[in-house]
């Protein structure tokens, strides 16, 4: 049993220490970025970890409390994937607004510059919802 863990311990360490390539050229750049975020996610559980460790010296039966080690690394862990999340979100909105902004017959993405082309396209037409019967009427009673 002991044996078995250590050998886990050893395989997951080889793969998140071993040098990853890609075949085919394209896709290089997707799975840099995949390995990056896989560290950025174990490198936060490795830090919850440590500081789920450190609690250990505040407490008088440390042996009682190791539980806290486990819910270190697994708040580090939702951190760091809260983190890539986040970061990826964020990179394809910048992508988009690169993409929006280069396009030269969009010069102006902001709200306002919406905003003036539909009143330009559109004239000063009411956009108040029109009032008529509805298709059927609902009533409930208590």
């Amino acid at each position: 049993m002991y044996l078995r863990k250590i050998f886990v311990l050893l395989l997951s360490l080889q793969l998140f220490s071993s040098a990853v390539f890609s075949q085919e050229v394209g896709d290089s750049k997707l799975l840099e970025d995949s390995v990056t975020d896989m560290y950025t996610v174990a490198g936060a559980g490795l830090g919850g970890a440590i500081i789920g460790l450190s609690t250990l010296s505040f407490v008088e039966e440390p042996g009682d409390h190791l539980k806290n080690i486990l819910v270190g690394a697994a708040l580090g862990i939702m951190g760091g994937v809260a983190f890539v999340g986040y970061s990826t979100a964020n990179k394809g909105r910048d992508l988009y607004y690169d993409g929006a902004l280069n396009n030269r017959n969009h010069k102006d993405f902001s709200t306002k510059g919406r905003v003036a082309w539909h009143r330009k396209e559109f004239g000063k037409q009411s956009y108040a919802p029109r009032k008529e019967l509805p298709f059927f009427v609902w009533s409930s009673q208590f």
